[in-house]
């Protein structure tokens, strides 16, 4: 099965890296903890969020949203259990 773009070795980046200004945040909702795209844009010296930090914020809001008991996602983080 082949990934979505970039997240295979050797895949061109979804973006030209050079047009993304170093004080931008940049955020990759993918499993990776650091795909190319990331390492490319840390390379540029931007702040960056990796897709299971994304996951972890957003999750309480879900559990919310649908009336279910909540978290944060200091609790998620703490009891998560990652393989990259």
């Amino acid at each position: 099965m082949r990934q979505p773009m970039g997240m295979n070795d050797g895949d061109p980046l979804p973006v030209d890296v050079a047009r993304i200004a170093p004080d931008t945040f940049v955020g990759e909702v993918v499993k990776n903890e650091m795909t190319a795209f990331l390492k490319a844009v840390q390379a540029r010296g931007c702040r960056f969020q990796v897709g299971s930090d994304m996951l972890f914020e957003q999750i309480p809001a879900y559990l919310e949203f649908f009336g279910f008991p909540t978290t944060t996602p200091e609790v998620l983080r703490s009891v998560a259990k990652l393989n990259y």
